[in-house]
């Protein structure tokens, strides 16, 4: 195994543990990253670990008019030196505030998931409680059903039989607060 190859294999990304860790429906977005991830990996473990060794001294042989280019391009070339597995520290604080944030994003998906279980569980009481739908009456659909059904004995509602949304917004109550009927003076007040 060549160098180069033994540099990935210590790199290689655990596909494995990857797929643990994501839901069933990342399942093909994983698959088209292990392609091209695969190809890449195959392309340079068939590469060597450095770069090839030129002959100068031949080159300056056969070249002697020559000479001071190819020191100029000897001195370039042995000056080459590509680091394997150094991150800039800028990248790592990219990373490292995007981990935060995400850890973040984490923690605030946990608690809306909490807060549904709740929902969740007290809207399984109330229909555990519920008596079965055949003996429904008027007073059931205002408990069970109360964006469909309402009661005007006891709640703060306009009387809404077409489902326009009068009562989606205060703004008819807020207008009409007010509102008193003329008087005439020949009726009587009463009652």
């Amino acid at each position: 195994m060549s160098k180069a190859a033994k540099r990935i294999a210590v790199s290689s990304l655990n596909w494995a543990k990857l797929s643990e860790k994501l839901i069933p429906e990342h399942a093909a977005e994983l698959s088209r990253l292990k392609g091209p991830s695969g190809t890449f990996s195959a392309a340079v473990s068939q590469l060597p670990a450095d770069i090839p060794k030129i002959d100068f001294a031949a080159l300056k042989k056969a070249m002697p008019a020559h000479a001071n280019v190819l020191d100029s391009l000897q001195k370039q070339y042995e000056a080459i030196n590509i680091p394997y597995g150094d991150i800039p520290k800028q990248y790592l604080q990219e990373v490292d505030h995007w981990m935060e944030y995400n850890n973040e994003r984490v923690k605030l998906h946990d608690l809306k998931v909490a807060d549904g279980l709740e929902q969740a569980k007290k809207v399984e009481e109330k229909w555990a409680k519920a008596p079965p739908v055949e003996h429904f009456d008027r007073q059931h659909f205002v408990e069970y059903f109360p964006q469909h059904f309402y009661d005007l004995r006891y709640q703060n509602r306009l009387p809404d039989p077409c489902n326009i949304g009068v009562n989606d917004n205060p703004d008819i109550e807020t207008r009409f607060k007010d509102y008193k009927v003329l008087r005439r003076a020949d009726k009587i007040d009463s009652h």
